[in-house]
């Protein structure tokens, strides 16, 4: 009876790491890029900063009904105001992606317990930043569909309401 038991947990062992393995291979490696944070950046992420975010919307591919309840407002709003808080924090210079990629998967453990809709719209900010910084690599904390086409070059898809990886949408107006 116990050889019967050791062996089901080893299966169930096994079985549990190949789906974790299945798991992690959704996501791109996280780029390992370096990027230059000067004033033209600085000036568009204290925009986004100061932006009224997860307002309801209709950009491409999928629009946002607006953040579920007050309550969860405030937990999205934060942890996007915390990551640009701490870029805007450091002085302009050279910006890692490694530094930005752990910015963004903190402030995504944030709001992992919000409706789907909001976390995806977090992610959307996410997104955002790492464009308006220039990176073009994947950030590795995000997985997708078909929905959510990468342009040619670039390991994540455009921000919702951008026409292209250098044409944003119009923010903080």
């Amino acid at each position: 009876m116990l050889t019967i038991l050791l062996a089901f947990l080893l299966v169930l062992v096994v079985a549990g790491g190949v789906a974790w393995w299945r798991y992690t291979q959704l996501f791109e490696r996280p780029s390992n890029e370096i990027v230059q944070l000067d004033d033209q950046k600085r000036a568009m992420l204290t925009r986004l900063r100061h932006e009224e975010k997860f307002e309801p919307n209709e950009y491409p591919p999928l629009g946002y009904t607006g953040v579920a309840t007050p309550e969860e407002g405030i937990v999205a709003r934060a942890a996007v105001n915390d990551v640009l808080d701490a870029i805007l924090s450091s002085k302009n210079g050279p910006v890692s992606a490694s530094t930005v990629s752990n910015l963004i998967g903190r402030a995504m453990r944030r709001v992992n317990l919000l409706e789907t809709e909001d976390r995806d719209r977090t992610a959307g900010y996410m997104i955002e930043i790492w464009y308006i910084l220039g990176f073009k690599g994947s950030t590795g904390r995000f997985a997708y569909g078909s929905a959510f086409q990468e342009p040619k070059g670039y390991g994540e898809p455009l921000p919702p309401g951008w026409k292209s990886p250098t044409e944003p949408r119009r923010i903080g107006t």
